[in-house]
Formats: structure tokens, C-alpha cells, sequence
């Protein structure tokens, strides 16, 4: 059952002290997970209410909430974009509905951004390196003093292969590309960098753009210590190469450290092996016309990988190996 913007203006005007809905409006975003309106209170405020659907989608929003509730206000004023605050929350059908502040902005397809790029005197590329980079020197013990997940750069290097085993069981993966990826999985140089605190969800659907800049970032329920290639990964779906390559270039120029030297091998690891990742989700919940889209797309990155002369196995080396990596 899904919930309309009044009703979730009920909810919240039974539920949050000094919050009084007069209007509703309905989300800018659509989500298959959450129920979402943008209300207006007597004192002509407005909140973001979300309500999960599921319970899957409900532990997210939690895990959004205690990651949220570490953020000081002397870390916030660090930041140079906006991250929600959650006004409260109420318990709804054994779960919870959530009321956050709002900021007005919209969410633009990746082709979209580079556009705005490439307008006259747009700083967007320049405002989201800076972004990442700010995300990426944020102190990690905020994440261990909130329990949140820390792994090493051998720990994701085998999540990723255990990963790759459940995809390549659905026999929906070629053969090729399986291969590809449990060579570039390998021990060695590439797996050998400084963990980051990450986003781990950044992208189209958790930044939104208001007047041609950042003003919000949102999505927070999976941040962790890991590898700061997953943040950069969603921007080489871009057929702007230039977009890309500008964005990782100010990234890496206010970096503490300049990043490793396989940042970008990972990056671009990460955004092909995302697409099995959601073919292998397709198999599990049996829709045929994702399944059939899902191959699709894996076919494409396995003739362009043949035909640049990247597969691995092909006319590549294997990727040298390190001692005492495991």
C-alpha cells in the first residue's frame, strides 16, 4: 500500500510536535522504495517526508538517520553543499516515517550535468570534485564511533569476488567478462590503496542541482571506510569524457595526497561490475525484461572491452602481483 502526500501529511501532524501541514506537493524524485511528499507548515516551512515501503528500505532509512544524527554542526559548516537534517520521525506500520529539512533542488541524468557543465562560466565539474574530496577527508572516526562499516583494501577486493561468484552463477554474465573481471580481481598493485570514508551511494538520484550548482547531497545510508574509486565511479557512465576527466582532475588536485595510480581502473571497474550487480538482482527477483535489458548491457561492455584491447586474458597481462597480498 502506498502512501499520497496527505496522507503523509497526516502521519506527520499526528507525529511531530510543532510541525502543522497546510499543503502538500508531491516529491520531485519518484523512488520504488519510499512514499515521498514535500509539505508546507503553517509557519510557511517545508519538509521532505519519506516513508519506506518495504523493510529492506526501512533499515536503509535508519542507517541514513544514524549517520545523519553524527554530523555536527561544526562539520556541517565544513561542507560545501547541504546535508539533510531529520526534523523526526514517527512509527508507522512497524516501521518509520521520516521528516527531514528541505532543500529546493532537482535530480539531472548524468548527460544532463555535463551539459549544465559546458554552459557559459558553469563551475559544476569544479564543485563536484571539490565535493568528493570533502567527503573523502572526512575524520573516519565518526564512522567507527557510530559503528558504521570500515574495510581494508583487501577486505573489497574479496567482497567484490564473492560478489562476482553470485553473478556468474546466474549464467547470465558472459563468459568473458567473468574472466575479465576475476583477473582484474587479482592481488596486486591495483588493490593496494588508502581507504577513504565513502558515500557509497553517490550519483544522479543522491545529488540534487539547484540554479546550475550542488545544493544538496543525500543517500547516506551506506556510507563506510573503503575505496574512494566508488564515488567517482558513477561519472564514467558520461559519454563527456571530458566532464569526467575535469571532475577527477580537480578532485585529485585538493586532495591531501594525490590519489593512487589505479584510482581510475577501479572507478571504471566499479561502473561496469554495477551492471551485474543489477542483472544479478533482476535473476533473484525473476523479471524477464530486466534480466533481458541486463544482458544487454553486459554484452556491450564485453565487445568494447574486446575491442579496445582491454579484456584481460586477451592481449593484456595479468594484473602484477604483490607480495604478502592475500
Amino acid at each position: 500500500m502506498t502512501l499520497s502526500p496527505l496522507q503523509l501529511a497526516a502521519i506527520v501532524s499526528a507525529g511531530v510536535p510543532g510541525i502543522y501541514p497546510v499543503a502538500t506537493a508531491a516529491a520531485p524524485e519518484e523512488s520504488a522504495e519510499y512514499d515521498t511528499a514535500i509539505i508546507t507548515d503553517s509557519a510557511d516551512r517545508n519538509w521532505r517526508v519519506r516513508a519506506p515501503r518495504n523493510h529492506d528500505a526501512s533499515m536503509r532509512l535508519e542507517a541514513e538517520h544514524q549517520v545523519l544524527r553524527s554530523f555536527t554542526h561544526g562539520l556541517r559548516a565544513r561542507l560545501p553543499f547541504t546535508v539533510p537534517t531529520i526534523a523526526g520521525t514517527v512509527p508507522y506500520n512497524g516501521m518509520s516515517v521520516f521528516v527531514y529539512t528541505y532543500v529546493p533542488g532537482t535530480h539531472r541524468d548524468l548527460e544532463e550535468l555535463a551539459r549544465i557543465n559546458r554552459a557559459n562560466n558553469s563551475t559544476l565539474a569544479t564543485d563536484l570534485g571539490r565535493l568528493i574530496a570533502t567527503l573523502h577527508v572526512m575524520p573516519e572516526d565518526i564512522m567507527i564511533e557510530s559503528d558504521l562499516p570500515v574495510y581494508s583494501s583487501q577486505n573489497l577486493r574479496r567482497r567484490k569476488l564473492s560478489e562476482l561468484d553470485r553473478a556468474a552463477s546466474t549464467r547470465k554474465v558472459p563468459a568473458e567478462l567473468v574472466a575479465h573481471w576475476r583477473a582484474f580481481l587479482e592481488p596486486g598493485p591495483i588493490w593496494d590503496f588508502r581507504t577513504r570514508v565513502v558515500h557509497g551511494k553517490l550519483g544522479t538520484e543522491t545529488i540534487s542541482i539547484h540554479n546550475g550548482t550542488v545544493a544538496e547531497v543525500s543517500g547516506w545510508s551506506e556510507v563506510h571506510v573503503g575505496d574512494p574509486a566508488q564515488d567517482l565511479s558513477w561519472l564514467f557512465a558520461c559519454s563527456d569524457t571530458a566532464f569526467t576527466d575535469e571532475v577527477v582532475r580537480v578532485y585529485s588536485s585538493q586532495m591531501p595526497q594525490m590519489p593512487d595510480q589505479h584510482l581510475v581502473e577501479r572507478a571504471e571497474f566499479y561502473a561496469e561490475f554495477a551492471l551485474a550487480q543489477w542483472l544479478t538482482h533482476a535473476v533473484e527477483y525473476g523479471d524477464a525484461q530486466m534480466i533481458a535489458h541486463g544482458e544487454q548491457m553486459l554484452q556491450a561492455v564485453c565487445e568494447n572491452l574486446r575491442d579496445s584491447g582491454e579484456m584481460l586474458g586477451q592481449n593484456q597481462p595479468l594484473p602484477e602481483r604483490a607480495e604478502g597480498l592475500e
